[in-house]
C-alpha cells in the first residue's frame, strides 16, 4: 500500500513537472481550432511566455486586426486555467479564466487604451475597462465595465456602461459628467458605428452639421 502511494505521488509530480517543459506553441496548435485568432510564434510553456503577432479576423473575408505581441503568466486552478496577460507597453492587460465544468470563459480586470482615426474629428481616444466579461460558445453572456471616449474637439471625455447584445454586438450610451447623454457607440465584428451630439464639441457647429453626427470606423 505504501509503495503504491509513493508511486502515485511520484507519477503526479512527474506529470506536473512535465507541464513546465511542454512548449506552449504545441499546446496552442492543438487547442486553437478557430480561424478567427492567429499568431506567428508562441514562446514559453503553459505557465509563462510570449505570443507574437496575435491577430483577429471577424469573418473569413475580413481583414485581420493586428493585436500585437503579448506576455502571459498562467497557473492551474480548480475550475481550469487562469492566465494574466499584457502587451509590450501594458496598454492592454487583463486576466483570462476558463471553467471546464460549465464551458465559460471569463475575462476580468481588463483594460485597453487605443486610438482610431476619423475623417471628421481626427484621432479618437478609446479606453475600455471591464470588471468581468463572460463568454460561452464564442458569445457574450454577461458584461460589466465602461468605455470612455475622448477627442481634442470634445468639451470633456464621455463614458458609459458596455452592454452586450446578440451576435457579439456591443453597445455603449455615452454620457458627460452631468449625466447628459451625448452619443452612442455600437461595435459589430469588423467596424464601429459612432454617433455623437454636436453639443459635445467645443465649437458650435450645429448650424452646419445639425444636432447629431455619425461615423463608421473600420477595424
Amino acid at each position: 500500500m505504501i509503495r503504491f502511494l509513493i508511486a502515485f505521488v511520484v507519477i503526479v509530480l512527474l506529470l506536473g513537472l512535465s507541464l513546465f517543459f511542454i512548449p506552449i506553441d504545441t499546446l496552442l496548435k492543438r487547442l486553437n481550432t478557430s480561424s478567427a485568432v492567429s499568431y506567428s510564434l508562441a514562446e514559453g510553456n503553459l505557465f509563462n511566455g510570449r505570443i507574437n503577432d496575435v491577430s483577429y479576423k471577424a469573418s473569413e473575408d475580413a481583414v485581420p486586426l493586428d493585436l500585437g505581441d503579448y506576455f502571459y503568466d498562467g497557473n492551474i486552478v480548480f475550475t481550469g486555467v487562469k492566465v494574466a496577460f499584457n502587451n509590450e507597453d501594458s496598454s492592454t492587460l487583463g486576466i483570462v479564466k476558463t471553467n471546464f465544468f460549465n464551458g465559460n470563459l471569463y475575462i476580468e480586470d481588463f483594460i485597453t487604451e487605443t486610438e482610431y482615426r476619423t475623417n471628421g474629428l481626427g484621432m479618437l481616444g478609446l479606453k475600455i475597462e471591464l470588471n468581468k466579461l463572460i463568454i460561452n460558445d464564442g458569445l457574450c453572456k454577461a458584461i460589466t465595465g465602461t468605455l470612455s471616449l475622448s477627442n481634442d474637439s470634445f468639451n470633456e471625455t464621455v463614458k458609459g456602461d458596455v452592454m452586450c447584445l446578440e451576435n457579439n454586438i456591443y453597445e455603449v450610451n455615452l454620457f458627460d459628467s452631468n449625466d447628459v447623454e451625448l452619443g452612442s457607440m455600437i461595435y459589430r465584428p469588423g467596424f464601429i458605428d459612432l454617433e455623437i451630439e454636436t453639443a459635445i464639441l467645443k465649437a458650435d457647429v450645429s448650424v452646419f452639421l445639425g444636432k447629431r453626427m455619425g461615423f463608421t470606423i473600420p477595424l
